[in-house]
């Protein structure tokens, strides 16, 4: 356990949980405290900030949140590395409010577009023979059940998935499928379009055969243009469902 030096400051007695968190915060963005180091016990921590047990579980449940330390019953405490989903999952409650307004919705396109477009072109460049032989396996299961909405939604989701994931960032990952389950209804009411089963198998064919002969310009485009007849289809339908 490493040893802990004086804070730099003086705590000041108001808000002392906000203080040890920030201070155990630094000591963890500096390496004092390495990953996977346990944090002194709470009695230790009480006694060198000179506070109550309240605070410092305060503290620690701060820190918790922000996926800095880990926290378990009748164990110290120990620094971990974040999770990019649980970052991103932090601001869910504000995205959510985001996505419900309209201007909201297009925005989220506009990032899916953004980031998944450049995702097809990394896996034109990046992706393995095992990666080709899963986005066929994917492709062949989605072809196979065309007629199923609701079997080819879940289907839809692994082959966007799979591509998303030959890029081996956890962070965009992450954000990527964040930004799916937000327009997760966006999705659901665009394959209800009598159309959009049919063209959506197209497009999946024409992104796959791209990424598997390497033609990284063509997935892009290929990409971008199956997402951007989802988000037509999205406002057709959603445009027809008010006027009804």
């Amino acid at each position: 356990m490493a040893a802990f030096a004086k804070p730099s400051t003086a705590l000041r007695r108001d808000r002392l949980s906000d203080q040890i968190a920030r201070d155990i915060e630094q000591r963890i963005t500096t390496r004092e405290l390495a990953l996977g180091e346990a944090l002194p016990s709470e009695r230790d921590l009480m006694v060198h900030y000179g506070v109550g047990r309240p605070a410092v579980r305060e503290a620690l449940l701060w820190l918790n949140k922000k996926g800095l330390v880990a926290v378990s019953n009748g164990d110290r405490a120990r620094v971990t590395e974040p999770d990019p989903r649980e970052l991103l999952d932090l601001l869910s409650g504000a995205a959510r409010l985001l996505v419900s307004q309209p201007h909201g919705v297009r925005l989220f396109q506009r990032t899916r577009a953004f980031v998944e477009v450049a995702l097809a072109r990394q896996a034109a460049a990046l992706a393995t023979e095992e990666d080709i032989a899963d986005l066929e396996h994917l492709l062949v299961r989605s072809e196979a059940h065309s007629k199923d909405r609701t079997f080819f939604a879940q289907a839809d989701d692994a082959f966007h998935a799979k591509i998303a994931t030959i890029a081996h960032n956890q962070l965009i990952d992450a954000l990527y499928r964040s930004v799916l389950d937000l327009l997760a209804d966006q999705r659901r009411l665009s394959l209800s379009h009598p159309a959009a089963l049919g063209e959506a198998v197209k497009a999946h064919r024409a992104i796959f055969q791209a990424i598997r002969t390497r033609d990284a310009d063509r997935a892009e485009e290929e990409m971008a243009r199956h997402l951007q007849t989802v988000e037509q289809t999205y406002w057709e339908v959603s445009q027809k469902g008010k006027t009804e």
